[in-house]
């Protein structure tokens, strides 16, 4: 910048002396300009008494600082108000109420912090709550940001520096705060607690958001829980020829609506009816065993069971969840070898397609394991032109009698095998001979299951347990075909053998109690009264009982996140004492608000011809008095050198636009 421009700066500096009342302008400097002339107010030395009041005809009239290039003359007719005079805020018996309902609002943030506890309309307060993250902010940056005013207000009264009351003032949002801290390029004990006080508006917004959430309580209780006990089997129908034929409708559509259901019940851990299925024992993995517990893989969702029939469960619980333990008997199947030979090898009738025999006819089964043979018609009987083209399925394989407890899950009555051991038992002789008596019944029973009586039997197809062997998923039909099961490996022959053998035998007692109704009474299921006596009408069906541990869910409850709430109380605290403080600095505050406001700019201003007077209005009040005034921020000496910027009237034409290409000071 040259010298010139430098010394005209200088001349058209502000004076630094005080306005002082009088009646006439000062004279002009010794650089030419025109001198700067004072606020006349009126020309009198009479006193002023409250409630005098000022015509604004004249204030500010003549020459301004900056010679004639702006003349503010005469107020226009809208403008000539008066400024009533009056005291400074005085504290009357009314202002008890107005401090009293600026106290309620100063106690807006209680509100984010009481009443959160259980109610029986907890989805409205659930709604309400999820509000918060748009209120709080709004209610912290109206209680702050009064605070904030308050206090650069009270120390402007008192002497304030101005970098700390704008930002006292200008803090009125995190960005006010932020845009302050930095602008002012410099770091102050105030600048740095006034921007993080900011950053409580949505941590406690986000707080009362999470201030609730939903949860449950596990009640575990004892309980007892009744199954068909595992000797259930003494009283099978396979004790004998007589008791078979009699309960030959029974069984036969027990075993036939299982096999038949398989496809959907297969691999499910309950039967048709309810009941709990178990595993067979020796197909689950017996590595890493805890006390000789063997693990279901739960997670294939693919689990092979013994029998199509499970185990009849009573007094499960309806709701929550329970865990017990049971135990059952069952056959395992392992066949050695499966191979097609000729038709002599096998002994099979007409009456019959595939026959399971013991592998010592004279012996018969007299310890477990027990040999057994399994001869099958194959699809040859239906091409072949003689005896000597015809062949069969051989299978040799080995069954076993075991005794073995399965830990039980039930979520409600839904329940499933989480894992299974051997149990070991002293030798029980009458156990050990039904056992064998009965599988060596049912290998006279289950190969005609569902042609039994049937004319020439033999050449009417394979039997629907021959094809389910074959293939589970696809065997109902009247094909008249016969099924190859020497394809099958020794060990899926084994496998399914195993489901066939134990479906046919649970079919064959306890059938009272597969249907899952059981009463409440079981002993009901014992015997019943004929004449007087207690007599035997049905075999006899008693249960074992097993502790269960019962675990109940509560109803969903609101529960308090006190993490949170802390936080939200900390930041509510730290609200409320700043509301507070704001509402006490407000009354031990004389002055007007006047900071922050355009009409501000209006005070004592020579550019803007305003009535005189009004200093005791805060700035809103004057800016409802002056809200009619069209302002300009311009070049006040638009006709000098060197311009100079300004707030002024745009209404009489004198304010000059600004242009990049001139200098202002």
């Amino acid at each position: 910048m040259d010298s010139r421009v430098s010394d005209d700066i200088s001349l058209l500096s502000y004076p630094r002396q005080p306005y002082h009342r009088q009646t006439s302008t000062s004279t002009s400097n010794s650089k030419g300009y025109a001198p700067v002339s004072e606020p006349s107010i009126a020309e009198s030395s009479t006193p002023f008494y409250p409630g005098d009041t000022f015509e604004g005809s004249t204030a500010y009239g003549g020459s301004t600082a900056y010679g004639d290039s702006f003349k503010g003359g005469d107020l226009p007719l809208e403008h000539k108000r008066t400024f009533q005079s009056k005291q400074l805020r005085q504290f009357k018996p009314w202002h008890v109420l107005w401090i009293f309902c600026e106290t309620i609002l100063a106690f807006t943030p209680l509100a984010f912090i009481d009443g959160h506890e259980v109610s029986p309309y907890g989805v409205h307060l659930v709604r309400v709550i999820l509000l918060s993250p748009t209120i709080y902010p709004i209610v912290f940056a109206g209680l702050m940001g009064r605070c904030f005013r308050a206090i650069g207000l009270y120390l402007s009264e008192r002497g304030v520096e101005i970098a700390t009351l704008e930002q006292l003032v200008g803090c009125q949002s995190m960005f006010a705060a932020l845009e302050r801290f930095i602008g002012l390029k410099a770091l102050s004990f105030i600048g740095l607690p006034l921007t993080l006080v900011w950053f409580l508006s949505p941590l406690g917004g986000q707080a009362a958001l999470r201030l609730l959430k939903t949860s449950t309580e596990i009640i575990q209780t004892n309980g007892n829980v009744s199954y068909v006990e595992p000797d259930a089997f003494l009283d099978s129908f396979l004790m004998g020829a007589s008791a078979m034929n009699s309960a030959r409708s029974t069984y036969t559509s027990i075993f036939l609506a299982s096999l038949l259901s398989s496809g959907k019940y297969q691999d499910t851990p309950m039967d048709l009816w309810g009941n709990v299925k178990v595993p067979p024992l020796t197909s689950l993995p017996d590595t890493d065993l805890i006390d000789g517990w063997r693990l279901l893989d739960q997670s294939t969702n693919v689990t092979t069971y013994s029998s199509l029939i499970g185990i009849p469960i009573a007094n499960i619980s309806a709701t929550g969840t329970s865990a017990f333990n049971i135990k059952s008997r069952q056959f395992d199947v392992n066949c050695t070898s499966n191979k097609q030979v000729s038709a002599s090898t096998v002994n099979i009738t007409g009456a019959e397609t595939w026959v399971l025999k013991p592998g010592d006819s004279k012996t018969g089964c007299r310890n477990w394991p027990c040999d057994i043979i399994l001869g099958s018609s194959d699809s040859t009987y239906a091409t072949a032109e003689s005896i000597s083209d015809m062949k069969q399925t051989f299978a040799q394989c080995v069954v076993g009698f075991n005794l073995v407890e399965t830990a039980i899950s039930c979520n409600g009555t839904s329940c499933r095998a989480d894992k299974m051991r051997n149990v070991s038992e002293p030798f029980n002789t009458t156990v050990e001979t039904q056992a064998q008596h009965q599988l060596l019944n049912s290998f006279g029973y289950l190969p005609t299951t569902d042609n039994f009586d049937v004319g020439s039997a033999g050449a009417r197809g394979s039997t629907n347990m021959e094809k389910w062997m074959s293939d589970p998923n696809d065997f109902i039909g009247a094909t008249y075909t016969y099924v190859d099961l020497w394809r099958l490996s020794p060990d899926v022959l084994g496998q399914r053998l195993e489901i066939l053998i134990n479906t046919f035998w649970q079919s064959t007692f306890a059938t009272t109690a597969l249907s899952g109704k059981l009463p409440s009474n079981l002993t009901s299921l014992q015997y019943s009264n004929l004449g007087g006596e207690e007599s035997q009408l049905y075999p006899a069906l008693f249960f074992d009982a097993s502790g269960a541990l019962l675990s109940h869910k509560t109803p969903e409850k609101y529960r308090c996140d006190w993490v949170w709430m802390v936080i939200l109380l900390i930041c509510s605290v730290i609200l409320q004492i700043a509301a507070l403080a704001g509402l006490i600095l407000r009354y031990m505050t004389l002055a007007p608000d006047i900071l922050g406001y355009v009409s501000s700019h209006t005070f004592l201003n020579p550019y803007l011809p305003v009535p005189t007077g009004g200093t005791t209005l805060s700035g809103l009040e004057r800016t409802a008095l002056l809200k009619g005034t069209h302002v300009k921020i311009g070049d006040v000496c638009s006709n000098s050198p060197i311009g100079a910027i300004a707030i002024g009237s745009a209404e009489n034409g004198n304010l000059g636009r600004l242009s990049r290409s001139r200098w202002y000071i």
